[in-house]
């Protein structure tokens, strides 16, 4: 019997491991933030995600005013509750001559809360001038719709 229930709760955790890993998985809107003596104190930020074998990929988009930046990224889950990134690339933006993008890096917890899932944690960057002034990152996931 002992053996039995210990089969069940194995397969449950197993389950429950497949889908926190998969909620990693879609679309994600937030804001960055930027401590004090940024460009900005607070930005729109999207997360694009996807799974390539054992690796996720996608696209970054941070976004204030008319000025924007799409980035190529990859990352992976520990214990499907921390996902590190790291972007790799600016694909494509638009901003003003001083400015320079940030690649950022974090590891971000996967929560399940009330609303959904978020995703929250600290990030750093570096750019052509340097290293960035670092900030949070706090996204929610997208219910995707018909």
């Amino acid at each position: 019997m002992i053996k039995y229930l210990l089969v069940f709760c194995c397969c449950i955790c197993a389950h429950f491991s497949v889908i926190a890993q998969d909620s990693i998985l879609g679309n994600w809107k937030g804001v960055i933030t930027q401590d004090d003596g940024g460009y900005r104190s607070e930005y729109e930020f999207e997360l694009y995600l996807k799974k390539e074998d054992k690796l996720i990929t996608g696209r970054s988009y941070v976004y204030v005013d008319e000025i924007y930046a799409e980035m190529a990224l990859s990352g992976f889950t520990l214990n499907d509750q921390i996902f590190h990134f790291t972007e790799s690339k600016v694909v494509r933006s638009r901003k003003l001559p001083q400015l320079e993008w940030c690649l950022k890096g974090a590891a971000l917890e996967l929560k399940r809360t009330g609303s959904g899932w978020e995703l929250r944690g600290r990030w750093q960057g570096v750019s052509n001038g340097g290293n960035c002034i670092p900030g949070e990152i706090i996204l929610k996931k997208v219910v995707p719709r018909v």
